[in-house]
């Protein structure tokens, strides 16, 4: 859905800089932009220097690029029991699940199934890693959800929990 048409991008003026996010007890305060230090971004893939920040429709984060996909890390303002209970078009699969026992859920959000978004329940807010594939033809084949919940897997441990 991040990467669908009803989602603009907006660049933010701010934001989004490199290091480590500082411990936070609530959520609504994750920096999704520093949460995963350049180090440990290079490890999974991703090149640090490609970081874009990102406005979404109530969704703030940053975006970043591989050598075969493309990947946002973003704070949503909806939690994630709201997502259970909107209507959705046939062509997004739905499915809840956990990340290293985090209540969780997983869309497929286009037409061919190969975007896809992995939520972590944070409380009042979802915590959403969203991968798509690159679109260049020399890119590798990639399997988007099961990279969205690597990347969530390794962020997941640095959240609060949902009640705190």
């Amino acid at each position: 859905m991040r990467h669908g048409a009803a989602f603009m991008l907006v660049l933010l003026a701010a934001g989004c800089g490199a290091g480590s996010s500082p411990a936070v007890s609530d959520s609504r305060q994750v920096d999704m932009c520093t949460i995963l230090p350049d180090a440990e971004l290079s490890q999974l893939g991703i090149r640090p220097s490609t970081r874009t920040p990102v406005d979404r429709a109530g969704s703030v984060g940053c975006e970043w690029t591989a050598a075969s996909f493309t990947v946002s890390l973003e704070r949503d303002s909806q939690p994630l029991a709201s997502y259970r209970a909107r209507p959705r078009p046939a062509f997004i699969n739905y499915t809840d699940n956990m990340v290293n026992g985090r209540r969780g859920a997983r869309f497929k959000v286009d037409r061919g199934g190969t975007d896809c978004e992995q939520l972590m329940d944070g409380g009042p807010v979802s915590l959403v890693v969203s991968v798509a594939p690159a679109v260049t033809g020399n890119a590798r084949p990639v399997d988007s959800c099961a990279e969205a919940l690597r990347i969530a897997e390794s962020i997941e441990p640095r959240l609060p929990k949902p009640g705190g």
